[in-house]
């Protein structure tokens, strides 16, 4: 009961209380704002993140030492969790914690979801719209710069490609068609989407006989083996695949690397031009 009315105290706060120029108090409740909050802001301006964010398994900031994790609240998308921080804002990303993104609006804090980015340029818009709610439009713009840049230089890598298709297949058989980042990094590397141009928009499942009759160059995974044991990779393990793919077929591009507004994209194209020998 006394927990009740503390939450209902705090929760009935408003949002002028904490309200200032440039956000001092910033929690984020998905790793997607995690990452982008830890890249744009201050340390000492983040009061919580989510518990995601140090699991190496979705984080590829959990082991960057350039990241400091310690004194920094991990929460597990709770309402009850980030109103006792006061935060003066609030980030977190389409169909993560709905329900405590709801009930923090309902109180007047200040929630900004972020949509899932389909393309290079959408990412680099969504790392403008954080700078610009964290007042850091100088790093943002910076931060899109560098990653940019070095896209730039292994893109022209890919420059004598013709003719080369692939497919991102992963758990279960799902695939990735149009309107989907994987799409538009594939065309930016001027390799066929065999998935898109079957009529596949957006995530989907691909059965294995349509896949083998596309006959892509590439199978594009998410798991570092075709024998993974996981029940979630089951389509992985049968045989045909392992008889049409060989090894030199076959490019681990992890998830992670797709999930996310951020630098991790550069390492995908560093993957496929050192697979593909053009760097």
């Amino acid at each position: 009961m006394t927990r009740l009315v503390i939450f209902i105290f705090l929760g009935c706060l408003s949002y002028s209380s904490f309200a200032v120029d440039k956000p001092q108090r910033i929690a984020s409740m998905s790793l997607c704002s995690d990452e982008l909050l830890l890249l744009l802001s201050d340390h000492s301006n983040i009061v919580s993140l989510s518990y995601l964010v140090a699991d190496p398994q979705y984080s590829s900031l959990s082991t960057d030492n350039n990241f400091d994790l310690r004194g920094i609240y991990l929460n597990h998308g709770q309402a009850e969790e980030i109103i006792p921080l006061a935060p003066d804002l609030i980030l977190s990303s389409r169909f993560s914690a709905n329900t405590a993104v709801n009930l923090l609006q309902g109180f007047g804090y200040p929630v900004t979801s972020l949509s899932f980015p389909n393309t290079l340029n959408q990412t680099f818009q969504q790392i403008e719209e954080v700078a610009t709610l964290l007042d850091e439009k100088e790093r943002g713009a910076l931060l899109i710069q560098q990653i940019q840049s070095r896209i730039d230089i292994v893109q022209a890598s890919f420059a004598p490609l013709q003719n080369l298709s692939a497919v991102f297949y992963t758990n279960n058989g799902f695939s990735f068609g149009s309107n989907t980042l994987r799409d538009d990094f594939l065309k930016s590397i001027g390799i066929k989407n065999l998935a898109a141009e079957y009529g596949l928009v957006g995530s989907g499942t691909l059965s294995i006989e349509l896949l083998i009759s596309k006959r892509p160059d590439f199978l594009l995974i998410d798991q570092a083996s075709l024998h993974d044991e996981k029940l979630a990779q089951p389509l992985l393990q049968h045989p045909i695949l392992k008889q049409y793919f060989s090894a030199e077929k076959i490019i681990v591009l992890p998830s992670t690397l797709f999930q996310c507004a951020g630098p991790n994209l550069i390492e995908a194209y560093e993957i496929m031009a050192q697979a593909l020998g053009e760097l």
